[in-house]
């Protein structure tokens, strides 16, 4: 693999990342044997698959515990034997009683405070009477002793099934576009105008599927998914009809 040269958009924590990523895939080409990193947020796998496909690495895979994970590790495998075994975490279910209702912050709060890297947690799924949270195996034994998330007491166990995952929860945003032009959707999601859609485009890059985009005409179609660091994500749930005005209807899922 050449040298990797980061975009000047890209921080130095970015940088940091993406080098360290592509030699956590030296390794394992060299040694033949799976390598992992720790849990990526969507847009730090999404800069590391660019660079990964840019060098042609083709043996890896993105694994959070479930389909449909944000949090993930990339996992490589180059000579396909399989990493299902191997994964360097676990699921680690939280019991409790369904009128205390702890909310993600709660177990967010309560596992930091245990002085545990963000990067060594995956997704916190919380439910009415159980919360899945996915665990580097190098934390598991401080996070598998919890036994209280704020204020409420909470049990432990290892039973994860993904019929634990609860429905993913969203509001709805209806509006009109005079485009499909992803600067023309986002100042929709975000509320705000479309200059100012098209400034943070520029400036921080939107996930466009999965994929960084800086490109402010970039086209969205209906299901696709987008999210701008630090204003959460979306979908562009429904495409309608025109209006008098020829103007999009359009339908925005905001996910919680």
């Amino acid at each position: 693999m050449s040298k990797f040269v980061a975009p000047s958009v890209f921080s130095d924590d970015d940088r940091i990342l993406v080098r360290h990523i592509l030699d956590l895939a030296r390794q394992s080409e060299t040694s033949g044997r799976p390598r992992f990193s720790a849990f990526l947020d969507e847009r730090q796998s999404a800069l590391c698959e660019s660079a990964l496909k840019r060098e042609h690495v083709d043996f890896y895979s993105l694994n959070g515990g479930y389909d449909g994970a944000l949090r993930v590790c990339i996992c490589f495998d180059p000579c396909g034997y399989g990493i299902d075994d191997a994964l360097p975490f676990t699921p680690v279910v939280f019991n409790y009683r369904a009128q205390d209702k702890p909310s993600h912050r709660d177990f967010l709060g309560s596992i930091m405070a245990l002085e545990i890297k963000r990067e060594m947690i995956g997704d916190i799924l919380v439910g009415d009477t159980k919360a899945v949270v996915f665990v580097y195996n190098t934390a598991l034994s401080l996070v598998s002793d919890i036994r209280k998330i704020g204020k409420v007491g909470v049990s432990v166990s290892f039973d994860f099934n993904e019929s634990d995952i609860p429905p993913q929860l969203f509001d709805e945003i209806t509006s009109t576009v005079a485009s499909l032009r992803l600067d023309a959707v986002l100042s929709v999601a975000l509320r705000i105008s479309r200059e100012k859609a098209s400034e943070l485009i520029k400036a921080k890059g939107v996930l466009l599927n999965r994929v960084m985009t800086f490109n402010t005409s970039a086209k969205v179609d209906e299901c696709d998914t987008f999210s701008l660091r630090g204003f959460g994500k979306f979908e562009l749930a429904g495409i309608g009809g025109n209006s008098k005005k020829d103007r999009i209807f359009i339908t925005i899922k905001k996910f919680k």
